[in-house]
């Protein structure tokens, strides 16, 4: 969520009392401006895979979000959050003050959670990740002071006993999914409820996302490392090669278990052949996987949180970043000034997603209100499809212009930071 300026010569769990000199990844921006078009898309445009009031053109735009976002651009975000926790800390832990680096991650975790809680009023069909997230960053803030090896083992540990926790849980209670969008309202009137879903239960829960937080942290240092050793282009390389390795890996699993499902255990239930069986178990959950048999936890359903879910999206996210570090940081690419006015967008992304929520919420309130009118005469082009996402994201581009000529962050990043840095030196 913050800047991705860091120390080029820190590496690890390195401390040193030298103020080292600062680079700012390109690559890691357009990362994050992909991540928060990618969730803009999810949810104007693949709403329309399914929807027969619209044109084919709509269908087959929908189905190709569908594919290149759902499930995908929410953890990218997610691991970019872990880079930015890092980024964020490292001045605090080069002059030995831990407390204050730990500190200002959780802080920054508290912002979003009263952010989202707010945005949880705003009525539309999203389901707004600030406060799962948050609560995720708090839990993730204690290890931005770990070493590697222990920040790698836990990531590894929940990863793959998240899951199963996850779908045990919600069967012992009888839930599907939990919490929706909390807002204060929620919080007061459920409070068990939306606890319990913001970390396990709900459509984001926080057992799955510190996962990817930790991964990103994990990617951070690589890059500081690296970059301090002159061996950026390499690493950015090999950190893609292994993204493409695991992502591959994990979606030959994933489909082989769903050819295999009877052998595995699975029964189809009555009314169901097996061919929709498989496609019901390998579309989007509700945040955690449809069983916590082998058979469910062997399938990288989108949103789901399988060991195989997580692995898929953790390696296109690795390759995702990979690839632009090295375009844009490790080649020599000279930055244009359109690549700046991405850059400046990109390193906006919790401005750019606040007023992506608030702008869907607008739109729909009418239709909310009055749903026969819509079913009769379907969705305005404005609220959803191909153009709304377009109109937004120009709006986006529009941001990413006044950024880039003025030299400003954006303002909820620059809140945030201001915030952090008061109480984190007091």
């Amino acid at each position: 969520m913050n800047t991705s300026a860091v120390p080029a010569i820190a590496t690890g769990s390195e401390r040193t009392k030298a103020r080292p000199s600062r680079v700012r990844y390109v690559g890691v921006d357009i990362a994050r401006l992909l991540a928060v078009a990618g969730m803009m898309a999810a949810h104007l445009v693949a709403t329309n895979a399914m929807n027969p009031t619209v044109s084919a053109f709509e269908q087959g735009a929908g189905e190709l979000a569908t594919t290149l976002t759902a499930g995908i651009a929410a953890p990218l975000f997610a691991v970019l959050g872990g880079l930015s926790a890092v980024f964020a800390s490292r001045r605090a832990l080069a002059a030995g003050r831990t407390g204050a680096a730990i500190g200002g991650v959780a802080l920054r975790g508290v912002i979003l959670i009263l952010l989202g809680l707010a945005l949880g009023y705003v009525v539309s069909p999203i389901v707004v990740v600030l406060v799962y997230y948050g609560v995720a960053m708090i839990l993730a803030a204690p290890f931005v002071a770990a070493r590697s090896w222990l920040v790698g083992l836990v990531a590894l540990v929940v990863g793959v006993a998240g899951g199963p926790l996850n779908a045990l849980l919600r069967q012992s209670l009888g839930v599907v999914e939990e919490a929706g969008s909390p807002s204060y309202l929620s919080l007061v009137e459920q409070p068990v409820e939306t606890l319990r879903g913001v970390l396990v239960t709900g459509a984001y829960p926080a057992i799955t996302w510190v996962v990817y937080l930790l991964v990103g942290m994990l990617v951070a240092r690589a890059l500081i490392s690296a970059t301090s050793r002159k061996r950026l282009g390499k690493a950015a390389l090999s950190l893609a090669g292994v993204g493409v390795a695991v992502a591959v890996a994990g979606t030959l699993v994933s489909n082989w278990a769903l050819a295999n499902l009877a052998t595995l255990g699975a029964s189809v239930p009555e009314g169901l052949d097996p061919a929709q069986f498989a496609t019901f178990v390998s579309g989007q959950q509700f945040g955690a996987p449809s069983s916590p048999d082998l058979w469910a936890l062997l399938i990288a359903a989108p949103h789901s949180g399988t060991p195989l879910d997580i692995a898929r999206t953790v390696g296109i996210a690795l390759a995702v970043i990979g690839l632009l570090v090295f375009m844009f940081d490790a080649a020599g690419t000279r930055t244009s000034r359109v690549t700046e006015v991405f850059r400046a967008a990109g390193a906006a992304p919790l401005t750019i997603y606040t007023l992506h929520i608030v702008v869907t919420g607008l739109l729909y309130a009418p239709l909310m209100n009055n749903p026969e009118a819509v079913l009769a005469a379907g969705m305005p082009w404005w609220v959803s499809g191909v153009a709304a996402w377009g109109v937004q994201f120009a709006g986006v581009i529009v941001l990413g212009i006044i950024l880039s000529a003025t030299g400003k962050r954006g303002p909820l990043e620059a809140l945030t930071s201001g915030i952090v840095r008061g109480l984190t030196r007091a």
